[in-house]
Protein backbone atom coordinates (compact mmCIF):
# COMPACT_ATOMS: atom_id res chain seq x y z
CA UNK A 1 0.00 0.00 0.00
CA UNK A 2 1.40 3.21 -0.55
CA UNK A 3 0.92 6.27 1.79
CA UNK A 4 1.75 10.07 1.16
CA UNK A 5 2.20 12.18 4.31
CA UNK A 6 1.11 16.01 4.07
CA UNK A 7 1.92 18.25 6.78
CA UNK A 8 2.12 22.18 7.04
CA UNK A 9 5.85 23.54 8.09
CA UNK A 10 4.36 26.82 9.13
CA UNK A 11 2.23 25.47 11.52
CA UNK A 12 2.42 25.81 15.46
CA UNK A 13 3.37 21.69 15.02
CA UNK A 14 2.77 21.06 11.54
CA UNK A 15 6.68 20.25 11.13
CA UNK A 16 6.84 18.11 14.16
CA UNK A 17 9.66 15.53 12.39
CA UNK A 18 9.53 13.63 15.07
CA UNK A 19 6.04 12.38 14.82
CA UNK A 20 6.19 11.86 11.46
CA UNK A 21 9.18 9.81 11.06
CA UNK A 22 7.47 7.82 14.09
CA UNK A 23 4.39 6.92 11.54
CA UNK A 24 6.61 6.89 8.47
CA UNK A 25 8.51 3.89 10.18
CA UNK A 26 5.88 2.14 11.64
CA UNK A 27 3.48 2.11 8.15
CA UNK A 28 6.78 1.04 6.77
CA UNK A 29 7.75 -2.42 8.82
CA UNK A 30 3.97 -3.21 7.81
CA UNK A 31 4.99 -3.19 4.11
CA UNK A 32 3.89 0.35 2.68
CA UNK A 33 5.51 2.72 0.76
CA UNK A 34 5.74 6.22 2.55
CA UNK A 35 6.19 9.72 1.07
CA UNK A 36 6.31 12.23 3.16
CA UNK A 37 5.52 15.97 1.91
CA UNK A 38 4.87 19.66 2.88
CA UNK A 39 2.10 21.42 1.48
CA UNK A 40 3.85 24.71 0.89
CA UNK A 41 5.30 22.64 -2.25
CA UNK A 42 2.30 21.36 -3.74
CA UNK A 43 1.23 24.56 -5.80
CA UNK A 44 -2.58 23.29 -6.33
CA UNK A 45 -3.17 20.52 -4.03
CA UNK A 46 -6.64 19.39 -6.59
CA UNK A 47 -3.78 18.91 -9.47
CA UNK A 48 -1.28 17.44 -7.08
CA UNK A 49 -4.36 14.99 -5.65
CA UNK A 50 -5.49 14.27 -9.48
CA UNK A 51 -2.07 12.69 -10.35
CA UNK A 52 -2.06 10.61 -7.35
CA UNK A 53 -3.37 6.57 -8.09
CA UNK A 54 -6.10 6.67 -7.08
CA UNK A 55 -5.49 3.55 -4.44
CA UNK A 56 -2.58 6.07 -2.34
CA UNK A 57 -3.82 6.69 0.99
CA UNK A 58 -3.13 10.55 2.53
CA UNK A 59 -2.37 11.15 5.74
CA UNK A 60 -2.70 14.75 6.47
CA UNK A 61 -0.32 15.31 9.90
CA UNK A 62 -1.95 18.82 11.87
CA UNK A 63 -4.21 20.44 13.80
CA UNK A 64 -7.72 22.13 13.22
CA UNK A 65 -6.26 25.24 10.94
CA UNK A 66 -4.46 22.90 8.90
CA UNK A 67 -7.83 20.67 8.19
CA UNK A 68 -9.71 23.63 7.87
CA UNK A 69 -7.77 25.04 5.15
CA UNK A 70 -7.60 21.41 3.35
CA UNK A 71 -11.09 21.58 3.49
CA UNK A 72 -11.58 24.91 1.90
CA UNK A 73 -9.59 24.13 -0.91
CA UNK A 74 -11.37 20.64 -1.73
CA UNK A 75 -14.83 21.79 -1.00
CA UNK A 76 -16.04 21.23 -5.10
CA UNK A 77 -13.44 18.69 -5.81
CA UNK A 78 -14.42 14.83 -5.37
CA UNK A 79 -11.79 13.22 -3.46
CA UNK A 80 -11.19 9.19 -5.05
CA UNK A 81 -8.28 8.46 -2.69
CA UNK A 82 -9.05 8.23 1.42
CA UNK A 83 -7.78 10.96 3.14
CA UNK A 84 -7.22 10.11 6.84
CA UNK A 85 -5.83 12.86 9.45
CA UNK A 86 -3.93 12.20 12.95
CA UNK A 87 -3.91 14.76 15.26
CA UNK A 88 -0.81 16.46 15.59
CA UNK A 89 -1.67 20.58 16.02
CA UNK A 90 -2.18 22.23 18.92
CA UNK A 91 -5.88 22.48 18.27
CA UNK A 92 -7.40 19.14 17.70
CA UNK A 93 -10.90 19.42 18.34
CA UNK A 94 -12.28 17.92 15.19
CA UNK A 95 -10.62 14.61 15.23
CA UNK A 96 -11.92 15.21 19.37
CA UNK A 97 -14.86 15.31 18.29
CA UNK A 98 -15.30 12.13 16.14
CA UNK A 99 -14.38 9.78 19.71
CA UNK A 100 -12.50 7.42 17.41
CA UNK A 101 -9.88 4.87 18.66
CA UNK A 102 -8.22 4.85 15.91
CA UNK A 103 -5.30 6.35 15.45
CA UNK A 104 -5.80 6.99 11.84
CA UNK A 105 -8.98 8.63 11.36
CA UNK A 106 -10.82 8.54 7.77
CA UNK A 107 -12.42 12.02 6.87
CA UNK A 108 -13.20 12.11 3.23
CA UNK A 109 -16.66 12.15 4.53
CA UNK A 110 -16.55 15.15 7.11
CA UNK A 111 -14.87 17.15 4.76
CA UNK A 112 -17.27 17.20 1.35
CA UNK A 113 -20.60 18.43 2.73
CA UNK A 114 -19.60 21.39 5.79
CA UNK A 115 -21.31 24.89 6.49
CA UNK A 116 -20.24 27.71 5.65
CA UNK A 117 -20.66 31.76 6.27
CA UNK A 118 -21.35 33.66 2.81
CA UNK A 119 -19.20 36.93 3.31
CA UNK A 120 -20.97 39.53 2.14
CA UNK A 121 -18.33 42.12 3.43
CA UNK A 122 -15.58 39.98 1.31
CA UNK A 123 -17.48 39.37 -2.53
CA UNK A 124 -19.83 37.37 -0.80
CA UNK A 125 -16.43 34.99 -0.32
CA UNK A 126 -17.68 31.36 0.69
CA UNK A 127 -15.45 30.72 4.02
CA UNK A 128 -16.27 26.75 4.81
CA UNK A 129 -15.64 24.97 8.55
CA UNK A 130 -15.60 21.76 9.77
CA UNK A 131 -16.08 22.70 13.37
CA UNK A 132 -17.81 26.34 14.46
CA UNK A 133 -17.66 29.87 13.29
CA UNK A 134 -17.94 32.36 16.17
CA UNK A 135 -18.01 36.35 16.94
CA UNK A 136 -17.37 37.88 20.40
CA UNK A 137 -14.50 36.81 22.95
CA UNK A 138 -13.74 33.61 21.80
CA UNK A 139 -12.81 34.91 18.21
CA UNK A 140 -10.68 37.44 20.27
CA UNK A 141 -8.62 34.62 22.01
CA UNK A 142 -8.48 32.92 19.17
CA UNK A 143 -6.48 36.11 17.95
CA UNK A 144 -4.62 36.09 20.95
CA UNK A 145 -3.59 32.50 21.39
CA UNK A 146 -2.57 32.72 17.22
CA UNK A 147 -0.41 35.57 17.73
CA UNK A 148 1.55 34.34 21.15
CA UNK A 149 5.23 33.66 20.21
CA UNK A 150 4.36 29.94 21.96
CA UNK A 151 1.06 28.59 22.01
CA UNK A 152 1.29 25.21 22.54
CA UNK A 153 -0.58 23.30 25.79
CA UNK A 154 -3.41 24.15 27.70
CA UNK A 155 -1.60 26.85 29.83
CA UNK A 156 -1.44 29.16 26.54
CA UNK A 157 -4.85 29.20 26.11
CA UNK A 158 -5.52 29.31 29.85
CA UNK A 159 -3.70 32.60 29.70
CA UNK A 160 -5.13 34.33 26.90
CA UNK A 161 -8.24 33.80 28.09
CA UNK A 162 -8.47 35.40 31.36
CA UNK A 163 -6.49 38.21 29.16
CA UNK A 164 -9.29 37.94 26.85
CA UNK A 165 -12.36 38.07 29.28
CA UNK A 166 -10.41 40.84 31.14
CA UNK A 167 -10.41 43.27 28.20
CA UNK A 168 -13.28 42.44 26.09
CA UNK A 169 -16.32 44.66 25.80
CA UNK A 170 -19.20 42.56 25.34
CA UNK A 171 -21.70 44.32 22.84
CA UNK A 172 -24.94 44.33 21.92
CA UNK A 173 -26.28 41.81 18.59
CA UNK A 174 -28.75 41.06 16.23
CA UNK A 175 -29.30 37.16 15.69
CA UNK A 176 -31.46 35.73 12.98
CA UNK A 177 -32.36 32.10 12.90
CA UNK A 178 -33.85 30.78 10.28
CA UNK A 179 -35.83 33.81 9.47
CA UNK A 180 -36.46 34.76 13.25
CA UNK A 181 -34.84 38.08 14.69
CA UNK A 182 -33.17 37.91 18.14
CA UNK A 183 -31.89 41.03 19.52
CA UNK A 184 -29.11 40.65 22.47
CA UNK A 185 -27.83 42.67 25.20
CA UNK A 186 -24.36 42.64 25.92
CA UNK A 187 -23.27 39.62 23.86
CA UNK A 188 -20.00 37.80 25.32
CA UNK A 189 -20.05 35.13 22.75
CA UNK A 190 -22.30 33.85 19.66
CA UNK A 191 -21.04 30.27 18.61
CA UNK A 192 -21.91 28.74 15.57
CA UNK A 193 -21.31 25.30 16.08
CA UNK A 194 -20.63 21.97 14.11
CA UNK A 195 -18.99 19.85 16.03
CA UNK A 196 -19.22 19.67 20.04
CA UNK A 197 -15.87 21.13 20.66
CA UNK A 198 -13.48 24.26 20.05
CA UNK A 199 -10.38 26.01 22.00
CA UNK A 200 -8.48 22.79 22.74
CA UNK A 201 -11.15 20.73 24.30
CA UNK A 202 -14.39 23.30 25.10
CA UNK A 203 -17.49 21.36 25.21
CA UNK A 204 -19.26 24.27 23.42
CA UNK A 205 -21.89 22.54 21.83
CA UNK A 206 -22.54 18.86 23.77
CA UNK A 207 -25.50 18.81 21.35
CA UNK A 208 -23.92 18.75 18.01
CA UNK A 209 -23.93 16.35 15.84
CA UNK A 210 -21.34 16.61 13.14
CA UNK A 211 -23.08 15.18 10.35
CA UNK A 212 -26.27 16.01 10.78
CA UNK A 213 -28.13 19.29 8.47
CA UNK A 214 -28.47 21.36 11.20
CA UNK A 215 -26.18 24.23 13.12
CA UNK A 216 -26.33 24.86 17.28
CA UNK A 217 -26.28 28.40 17.97
CA UNK A 218 -24.76 29.18 21.54
CA UNK A 219 -25.07 32.61 22.47
CA UNK A 220 -23.65 34.12 26.02
CA UNK A 221 -24.62 37.41 26.70
CA UNK A 222 -25.95 39.88 29.68
CA UNK A 223 -23.35 37.64 32.50
CA UNK A 224 -21.13 39.61 34.95
CA UNK A 225 -17.63 39.69 33.87
CA UNK A 226 -16.30 37.90 36.69
CA UNK A 227 -19.13 35.45 37.28
CA UNK A 228 -17.84 34.75 33.18
CA UNK A 229 -14.39 33.66 34.45
CA UNK A 230 -15.99 31.35 37.55
CA UNK A 231 -18.00 29.43 35.19
CA UNK A 232 -15.61 29.25 32.29
CA UNK A 233 -14.04 25.56 33.67
CA UNK A 234 -17.48 24.30 33.19
CA UNK A 235 -17.75 24.83 28.96
CA UNK A 236 -15.35 21.93 29.01
CA UNK A 237 -17.91 19.55 30.38
CA UNK A 238 -20.05 21.30 28.80
CA UNK A 239 -22.47 22.04 31.49
CA UNK A 240 -22.92 25.64 30.76
CA UNK A 241 -25.87 25.41 29.38
CA UNK A 242 -27.37 24.79 32.32
CA UNK A 243 -26.56 28.32 33.33
CA UNK A 244 -30.36 29.42 30.73
CA UNK A 245 -30.50 32.89 32.13
CA UNK A 246 -27.80 33.69 30.39
CA UNK A 247 -26.08 31.06 27.85
CA UNK A 248 -29.33 30.18 24.96
CA UNK A 249 -29.05 27.12 23.07
CA UNK A 250 -30.38 27.57 19.58
CA UNK A 251 -30.88 25.32 15.98
CA UNK A 252 -31.15 26.15 12.95
CA UNK A 253 -29.98 26.08 8.88
CA UNK A 254 -29.71 29.88 8.23
CA UNK A 255 -27.91 31.93 10.24
CA UNK A 256 -27.23 35.83 10.35
CA UNK A 257 -25.14 37.72 13.03
CA UNK A 258 -25.10 41.70 12.80
CA UNK A 259 -23.05 43.82 14.58
CA UNK A 260 -22.63 47.81 14.93
CA UNK A 261 -18.92 47.59 15.82
CA UNK A 262 -16.03 45.76 14.11
CA UNK A 263 -15.73 42.40 15.68
CA UNK A 264 -13.06 39.55 15.48
CA UNK A 265 -14.26 36.13 14.03
CA UNK A 266 -12.77 32.66 14.12
CA UNK A 267 -13.26 30.12 12.09
CA UNK A 268 -11.96 26.68 13.29
CA UNK A 269 -9.55 29.02 15.39
CA UNK A 270 -8.30 30.97 12.70
CA UNK A 271 -9.63 34.35 12.86
CA UNK A 272 -10.24 37.66 10.66
CA UNK A 273 -10.85 41.55 11.41
CA UNK A 274 -12.41 43.20 10.79
CA UNK A 275 -16.35 42.19 10.67
CA UNK A 276 -19.34 42.97 11.18
CA UNK A 277 -21.89 40.40 9.23
CA UNK A 278 -21.92 37.02 9.27
CA UNK A 279 -24.38 34.75 7.24
CA UNK A 280 -24.04 31.28 7.53
CA UNK A 281 -25.74 28.05 6.25
CA UNK A 282 -25.74 24.62 6.46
Amino acid sequence: MDYIILYNPLSKSGGNKKKINKIKKKLQKKGNTVTVGSFLDIVDVKEFINKLNPATKILVIGGDGTLHHLANTLIDYEVKNDVYAMSAGTGNDFVRSLKSKEKLVRINDYICDIPYDLAEENNNQRRYFINSVGIGVDAYIAYLVNTLENSKGRWSYFKSTYRGFTKYKPEDLTITIDGEEKQFKKVWLTVVANSAYLGKGMKISPKSVRLDDKLEIIVVHGMPRLLLLLVFPLIYLGWHLRIKRFVKHYEGKEIKINSETDKYVQYDGETEYPRRKLHIYR
